[in-house]
């Protein structure tokens, strides 16, 4: 059991953090737990100066995450994580049982004698779903495995929403864009998050090209709230503007860490062209 294994794993490895199992599930004797860990940071990575101040979260373990040469081990002095969890079939299991225990609340919460089947009540109430799944997860409720959602800011992935209900994803955008159009819910992705009025649109310069003194540049955008294509400009030898912000040529790869290759191939090719048709009508 995991309050077995907690003692040394805190005393060896995780010195710095108090676990608590707030829900347990047990699958073929082997214990899955929704768990709460507080802490102290210890060097800010963000660097923002937060060293010493505490934290709280909550995420799904197993045993297999405290077990010594499984979820972790300690080797020439250094901890290393072993990864050990994300591997274990009963902790599938876990998160498989939690998304039909929701699916069977909102059954019951929205059947009624007329309805049709268990797949046609839930898709006609997805809005309401997404929504208390919202509320859920305010509050600290179990709803997915992984810290990939809350890694973008947000409470859970739309894939879970189509575990629960049943439902193939590409059903449900049409219901999250009118929840972001109510402004009752954000969305990076498909992470459903908290809804933020977008900030004004900013571009940051990525690439110029030279040609006899003409100047072709390519910006990005400056935040994931707009639309992802490049801002093209040609500038004549004396500074002033041939062609401004060109439509059209959208970056195919997320911007986030930088564009790919191919999407700053297309468009420094996209900027020598402009130059030479600009040249033309000087």
């Amino acid at each position: 059991m995991i309050s077995e294994l907690l003692p040394r794993y805190c005393e060896e490895y995780k010195k710095d953090i108090v676990y608590t199992v707030i829900r347990s599930i047990i699958v073929e004797g082997h214990e899955v737990a929704w768990m709460e860990y507080t802490g102290h940071i210890a060097y800010d990575i963000m660097g923002q100066g937060r060293e010493g101040q505490s934290f709280v979260g909550r995420a799904l373990y197993c045993e297999c995450d405290f077990i010594e040469g499984v979820g972790w081990r300690i080797k020439g002095g250094q901890r290393y994580s072993l990864d050990g969890g994300e591997k274990c079939l009963y902790r599938k299991a876990a998160v498989y049982l939690r998304h039909l225990e929701l699916r069977r609340e909102y059954l019951s919460r929205f059947q009624d004698e007329e309805s049709w089947g268990d797949s046609f009540v839930l898709r006609q109430h997805i809005n309401e779903i997404i929504l208390d799944l919202v509320e859920k997860a305010k509050v600290g409720e179990f709803i997915e495995d992984g810290s990939g959602a809350a890694f973008w800011d947000g409470y859970f992935y739309l894939q879970t929403v189509a575990d629960i209900t049943d439902q193939f994803i590409g059903h449900l955008w049409e219901n999250v864009h009118q929840l972001v159009e109510e402004k009752k819910i954000g969305l990076e992705g498909a992470v459903i998050q908290p809804y933020r009025e977008p900030p004004p649109p900013e571009w940051v310069e990525f690439s110029r090209i030279e040609d006899k003194g003409w100047v072709g540049i390519a910006s990005l955008p400056g935040h994931r709230k707009m639309a992802r294509e490049w801002r093209l400009e040609v500038l004549k030898p004396d500074g002033i503007p041939a062609y401004r912000h060109i439509p059209g040529l959208v970056l195919t790869h997320d911007p986030e860490f930088g564009p790919d290759v191919e999407d700053v191939a297309r468009v420094e090719q996209k900027l020598r062209q402009l130059i030479k048709s600009a040249k033309k009508r000087k």
